[in-house]
């Protein structure tokens, strides 16, 4: 099982310009597929996001990859979480783009700047 945590809030970036909305693109590494939840959890509000989809290779009739766009980030943190069905290493790639309130580009994280639970 692949497992990666990102705290979201506005100033996550710590730059001048607050992020507003970011999109997640998972993208999957090998010849079978996975199964991937991404959902967004509130300390306070609870579930946020959740989205449930399968991903792999384009043989059989899957995407290699999925992009959740334009969710929405507030000045409260909240966690973005991503897990898979899969167990071996290295099996996903998970880009994290943050965007102004205008939709300008402000960065982008990788799987390797989320906690990994497991891999």
């Amino acid at each position: 099982m692949g497992a990666y945590i990102l705290e979201i809030h506005e100033g996550m970036l710590q730059t001048a310009v607050p992020i507003k909305y970011i999109d997640v693109e998972v993208a999957f590494a090998g010849d079978d597929g996975a199964d991937v939840y991404v959902g967004g959890i509130s300390p306070t509000s609870g579930e946020l996001y959740r989205h449930i989809f399968h991903i792999g290779a384009e043989l059989t009739g899957s995407s290699r990859n999925h992009i959740i766009h334009d969710l929405n980030v507030s000045p409260d943190m909240w966690q973005l979480r991503v897990i898979s069905n899969k167990s071996r290493p290295y099996h996903l790639a998970v880009r994290v783009y943050c965007r102004s309130a205008c939709g300008q580009t402000v960065g982008v994280l990788s799987e390797h700047q989320m906690i990994k639970l497991a891999d």
